[in-house]
């Protein structure tokens, strides 16, 4: 019995649900949008004014959407989920409803954007966002609209993040507010070129105004200097709602309607739109998008947009109904790894309050009990003493969900949101199935959670738990670390309420050899520390292991009950139980930040496997946890393709920087694949130092099941300089009106100093472990003799000149480096290609752009890519152009590997190269940059010498 494989997963507490990924239950129908649930943090005090804020507020927005979209989409249904704390108000019983899978966030503001709306978006283009967060102060005061303009464009602008994958088109973190155009003149970084303006720079504080001045690096405009659009634009402008939304005329997307010039995307300005979707524009996303794959025509303009509301509360506790299996299949080893997760399930992680029944299935399924309630040890005593111990028969899966339904129907309750937990061998040879019984469950609104004891998934349970909003998750009898985990991570709280959060944060599997003693150590942050237990487990039920556990000050707890000069002041505090063999310690109060060591020995003449696990919640309600959510891109994966493993650690709403990210991927055979995730801003990871910490994983031993645990942790006092991690709405910083005046929107003024840094976060030594959904590999068998994998997509590449002012300066080309297969291992070499003037040939045909060839780079070797996760860089002559004033190159390149493998063109880097300095001889100072009309174009230079 692999025992240490079962228990390695009582290192995964946290969230179930799938929150990189968006879990969006969305859908358009005849132009409108159901579905779309709007959840009100915890923490945020009931008000019936936040409610008909939203209300408002999501009402504009159907409008501006409406328009946005030209009659193709408006919001038809809405849902808003309330705190289980709100009483005050009549709200209805939510049913799958949960904060976690909420599209849009009511919580308290992100320290970087403040009020600002703002959509947490990891993947890339064309795929959806995690969220939209919006504050309750900004939905409820009307100053915010001379900030980010109306707020229903600003929903507009959002929801184009958050359902259709697109970006911004301003300069956000990390972008250049500025550019020189193919013309070698000065732009602001917007869409379309032609919304005009003027270059300022403002002072807030004094509310001064003047031009702005050039750097004397670049001849760009100076640090500070602000694009300020004229208050009265040009009649025919009506886009971009992904630029300045807050712009009277401003009401559609940029588009590459040849048709319309003036609204016409800008494939020039250097932005997460063009950089993520190779120069194309928002619009075009958008209609590529699956809500507009089949006809969806414009609807009556006159059309009422006033989305229907529903207001719902979820049920104070959680109702578990317990499904296990009992048929033959499951004798034997299976059978008692089930009963130890399920005991452990029962007796460390359901919290106080929830409610938990029991039902077995073989040839027919019997209710063992209704449903239980926790209030004390005895109640979790009177369960696990339910858990059955003996297997025969047929499997009849259908008809043990069909009892649990029923379950959940007693005495009249509505089993909507209560949590149907399937644990089986996924075999099923008795009437009823589940697809017999799909209907019922999904009519009654129970969601349906499975864990699969085995790598061949039910394919009718899968498909049940996917319909009613459930997770699967995956484990075997060679390794099953996933099946305790799933447990574990299904008691978790999905109502947004960290502080009542249980988080894992230690997880260490061992062997003890007989007679020996294994020392290991835990890491308490300030973060956590309530509620904390360390629980040991080990494999030989004839033999129990000694236990000591040391506190930081050195005084200890054990498992023996003589007090010792040593003993901590409430010594003993731990809980045996010898059925099932777990010793745990209940730590009284919040547990002592710092290093808690522990010494498992045995006196036996044969060695023991041990897993040592402590779980904590939050220590303090004015300290915001440490959290770690994870998630992977799909679920099912065919030949040659990769699967991205995601982890979003953060503090609050502040990203940690600098954390060591494993994630361990289980193979059907149950050995595990180990592979670090990283934020380093390279492919699959969408941008550096946003604290979301991704990879591809290519490493399938074989068609079947995996699973998937994510293990964080840091080592280190250090702070963190934490940066901005959305997409959000720009900023109005003030306009300039028809006589030459500047309106100063003073209320700008904590946007502008913001700099998109939060405040430093020190987190010290701290660790977590959570656990994702498991996933199918239905490919081809793996033959090592075969490629399948090319090199991934580099998305970062940036082209400079590196000096404006010498012609001879060169062209520097910066990129991530890609692997051998996605971003494993390293490529053989490079293949870099440009164009003059038409740089979308490179997007259109790459292969027929022009090579840089090895005698065309000064620094870097075409031959010898570094490993991936690198950074790169390539020194290239200026007579790639050989010519004269000024000319837009673009460049793009890709990886080969070693067997010919082709990885995707890169995105497309264009960039100016000057022959002859920018507004004349090389300033010795700086230059005023001075009013500017990009009707015309012109950019005039004032040079000082």
């Amino acid at each position: 019995m692999n025992f240490a494989s079962l228990l390695l997963t009582l290192s995964v507490l946290t969230s179930f649900d799938d929150v990189i990924v968006s879990s969006s239950t969305v859908t358009i129908s005849n132009n409108g949008y159901s579905g779309l649930l709007i959840a009100i943090n915890p923490e945020v005090p009931e008000s019936s004014q936040l409610i008909d804020a939203i209300k408002e507020v999501w009402t504009n927005a159907s409008k501006a959407l409406y328009t946005a979209t030209k009659q193709k989409a408006y919001f038809d249904q809405i849902t808003i989920l309330v705190p289980k704390f709100w009483n005050e108000g009549t709200y209805q019983t939510a049913g799958r409803e949960t904060y976690d899978a909420a599209d849009v966030l009511v919580a308290y503001p992100n320290p970087v954007y403040q009020d600002q709306p703002y959509t947490l978006q990891y993947g890339g283009c064309g795929e959806p966002g995690t969220y939209i967060h919006l504050t309750p102060s900004y939905l409820v005061n009307d100053s915010f609209v001379d900030i980010f303009g109306p707020k229903g464009k600003a929903m507009a602008h959002e929801w184009g993040h958050y359902r259709w994958g697109v970006f911004d088109e301003t300069p956000t973190y990390g972008y250049d507010p500025f550019y020189y155009n193919s013309l070698g003149q000065i732009e602001a970084t917007r869409c379309p070129v032609n919304l005009n303006g003027e270059f300022k720079v403002i002072d807030y504080s004094t509310g001064t105004v003047r031009n702005c001045q050039r750097n004397v690096q670049d001849g760009l405009p100076e640090d500070g200097c602000l694009f300020l659009p004229y208050e009265e634009q040009q009649s025919n402008l009506s886009t971009s709602i992904m630029s300045n939304q807050y712009i009277k005329q401003v009401e559609l997307f940029c588009h590459n309607d040849e048709n319309d010039p003036y609204n016409i995307h800008n494939k020039e300005a250097p932005n997460e739109q063009n950089r993520l979707c190779n120069l194309r524009s928002t619009w075009e996303v958008i209609l590529n998008s699956s809500d507009f794959a089949e006809a969806n025509l414009p609807n009556d303009p006159a059309l009422d947009t006033t989305p229907t509301f529903r207001v719902v509360k979820p049920l104070f506790a959680q109702r578990y109904v317990l499904v296990l299996d009992t048929s033959s299949s499951m004798a034997g080893t299976r059978l008692d790894q089930m009963r130890q997760a399920v005991s452990i399930f029962i007796d460390l992680f359901v919290a106080t309050g929830d409610r938990v029944a029991l039902v077995q299935f073989a040839t027919t399924a019997a209710k063992l009990t209704s449903l239980y309630t926790i209030t004390n040890q005895d109640d979790r005593d009177y369960l696990l003493g339910k858990i059955p111990a003996a297997a025969s028969g047929r499997t009849c899966i259908g008809g043990g969900i069909q009892i649990a339904l029923q379950i959940l129907q007693e005495n009249g309750q509505d089993p909507a949101g209560g949590n149907i937990v399937v644990f089986s061998d996924g075999e099923e040879n008795e009437n009823p199935f589940v697809k017999d019984v799909a209907d019922q469950v999904l009519q009654g609104g129970a969601v349906v959670n499975a864990i699969f004891f085995n790598t061949n998934a039910n394919n009718d349970l899968e498909t049940l738990v996917v319909d009613s909003r459930g997770i699967w998750f995956y484990g075997s009898d060679v390794n099953i670390n996933n099946i305790l985990g799933a447990f574990e991570t299904l008691a978790s709280s999905n109502d947004g309420d960290v502080y009542s959060e249980i988080f894992q944060v230690h997880s260490s599997i061992f062997d003890v050899d007989k007679y020996g003693t294994y020392i290991g150590y835990v890491d308490i942050d300030s973060t956590i520390g309530n509620s904390t237990v360390f629980a040991f487990a080990w494999d030989q039920y004839d033999i129990q292991v000694e236990v000591v556990l040391e506190h930081p000050s050195g005084c200890t707890y054990s498992t023996n009950y003589v007090i010792t000069p040593y003993s901590c002041p409430d010594h003993p505090l731990y809980n045996v139980d010898l059925t099932y063999n777990v010793v745990s310690f209940p730590l009284p109060g919040t547990a002592e930040t710092g290093r808690w060591r522990y010494y498992v020995s045995t006196a036996a003449d044969r060695s023991q496997t041990v897993v040592a696990s402590v779980t904590s919640q939050a220590s303090d309600l004015s300290k915001q946890p440490i959290v770690v959510r994870s998630g992977l891109d799909k679920t099912d994966v065919g030949t040659g393709e990769a699967i991205v493993v995601y982890a979003q650690v953060s503090q609050g709403f502040a990203p940690v920087l600098d954390a060591n990210v494993l994630a361990l991927i289980q193979q059907p055979d149950g050995t595990v694949q180990e592979i670090e995730l990283y934020d380093a801003g390279g492919a699959p990871d969408v941008r550096l130092d946003d604290g979301v910490y991704s990879r591809y994983f290519t490493g399938y031993s074989s068609p079947g099941s995996y699973g998937v645990q994510v293990t964080v942790s840091k080592l280190g006092n250090g702070t963190n300089a934490t940066h901005a991690a959305g997409s959000r709405a720009p900023v109005n910083f003030g306009t300039i009106n028809p006589d030459g005046s500047v309106n100063i929107n003073p209320a700008v003024i904590n946007y502008v100093s913001s700099a998109d840094v939060s405040p430093s976060v020190e987190t010290g030594n701290f660790s977590r472990v959570v656990t994702n959904k498991g996933f199918q590999y239905t490919g081809d068998p793996i033959d090592g003799t075969y490629d399948y994998y090319p090199p991934s997509k580099i998305t970062d590449l940036i082209a400079e000149q590196i000096d404006v002012y010498d012609p001879d300066s060169g062209i520097s080309l910066s990129f991530t480096a890609p692997g051998d297969d996605y971003d494993q291992g390293s490529a053989l070499r490079y293949e870099i290609r440009y164009v003059i003037n038409n740089v979308t040939q490179l997007v259109d045909s790459f292969e027929t752009c022009t090579f840089v060839e090895n005698g065309n780079v000064i620094e870097g070797n075409l031959t010898q890519p570094k490993a991936a996760g690198s950074k790169e860089t390539f020194l290239i002559s200026n007579d790639v152009a050989m010519s004269s004033g000024q000319i837009t190159l673009g460049f793009a390149l890709l990886a080969i590997d070693d067997h010919g493998q082709r990885g995707n063109p890169s995105n497309v880097a264009p960039v100016v190269y000057f022959y002859s300095s920018p507004g004349g001889a090389a300033p010795r100072a700086v230059a005023a940059v001075t009013s500017v009309s990009f009707i015309a174009a012109l950019i005039l230079y004032c040079v000082i010498v």
